[in-house]
């Protein structure tokens, strides 16, 4: 089989990493057991493991938050990997229908909770799986202040909702730079974390500074950064996963439509959209956060950028069952050819 050498340059970034004291193999052994657990009675749904392990990405971005929060947290990227688990299960089966259909309910019930007089009603649960969705989110909602809750349960529905409808369309790497960051903003799902900052601040945003504009782009640009980091060390994974099975679709593919095939030259292209976030970031920042709440709500946006960083570099997810250490950049290897169709 054909196996390609490529490098993967260090991310120079300003942000520093930090992981809650509160974190424990224990906890996340705890939070993967209870998600494990609601599918345990469907054999398509594997286990947890290690390798999967998004609980650590919990505590690398909220560092700060107090033990039961961050169990919520791990409880909520526990079953949000076992439920990917699930629908990637359906698709790569007959019951392509039945993970179209899991969307729609999904959808259908978070949009109602959002919406009800009671954001913590009970709601129709119904019998089919969303209602474990919904018992994620809402171990985080419950600890929120409600008119956060109910923006963090639309933020849900809105993402279920986009999500659903990108997998009824052939995503292309044809797609414009600002198409496909639009498409990974939703996809990728940092939105759900920055939704909760507020609630987790020792200050307060003013109105004003919520509602503005320059909150809102630094918002985008942290999840841009996470999304873009994502795609630069996922690459080799997906890469190997998918090619030969369907069209290997993200930041890498859509720089080689932009620019030219060389797969070294839009590796080293990512690297430099993330630098180049981060710079945008930093800019915005300065001109916006004028008080102490302000700085806080960039503080906490950093934490998120740089936990993200820090779990994309140490985890086995990316680097192969076994891996140990911190991989900042060096050699990769594929297997086959093209990174996307003709």
């Amino acid at each position: 089989m054909h196996i390609q050498t490529f490098t993967i340059p260090p991310v120079r970034t300003s942000f520093r990493w930090r992981i809650n004291p509160h974190h424990s193999p224990e906890m996340d052994a705890e939070a993967n057991a209870w998600a494990f657990g609601l599918f345990s009675d469907d054999p398509r749904v594997p286990a947890p493991v290690h390798a999967d392990n998004y609980t650590t990405w919990a505590a690398l971005c909220f560092p700060d938050v107090d033990a039961e929060l961050l169990t919520r947290w791990c409880r909520f990227n526990a079953l949000y990997t076992v439920m990917e688990n699930k629908q990637e299960a359906l698709y790569g089966t007959s019951g392509a229908g039945s993970a179209e259909r899991l969307w729609e309910r999904t959808v259908m019930l978070l949009f109602q909770q959002s919406h009800a007089d009671d954001v913590f009603a009970a709601g129709d649960w119904g019998d089919g799986l969303p209602r474990y969705n919904l018992t994620a989110a809402m171990t985080i909602a419950e600890t929120l202040p409600e008119p956060l809750a109910r923006y963090f349960l639309r933020r849900i529905a809105y993402m279920a909702q986009a999500q659903y409808q990108e997998a009824h369309v052939i995503r292309s790497p044809r797609m414009g730079w600002g198409e496909y960051l639009e498409y990974r903003h939703v996809n990728f799902g940092v939105p759900l974390f920055t939704a909760t900052l507020p609630a987790l601040m020792e200050r307060s945003l003013s109105a004003e500074e919520w509602e503005s504009a320059e909150r809102g782009q630094l918002d985008l640009l942290t999840a841009h950064h996470c999304c873009l980091v994502n795609d630069l060390y996922s690459f080799r994974k997906e890469w190997n996963d998918r090619n030969g099975k369907k069209p290997h679709v993200q930041a890498v593919s859509v720089l080689q439509h932009m620019h030219g095939p060389g797969i070294q030259e839009a590796l080293d292209r990512l690297v430099g959209a993330i630098e180049e976030t981060e710079r945008r970031y930093v800019a915005l920042r300065s001109r916006w956060a004028r008080t102490a709440g302000a700085a806080e709500y960039c503080d906490r946006l950093e934490d998120i950028s740089a936990g993200n960083l820090r779990y994309h570099q140490i985890s086995p997810r990316f680097h192969g069952d076994g891996f140990e250490g911190v991989f900042t950049g060096g050699e990769l290897q594929v297997t086959g050819g093209r990174s996307g169709p003709a």
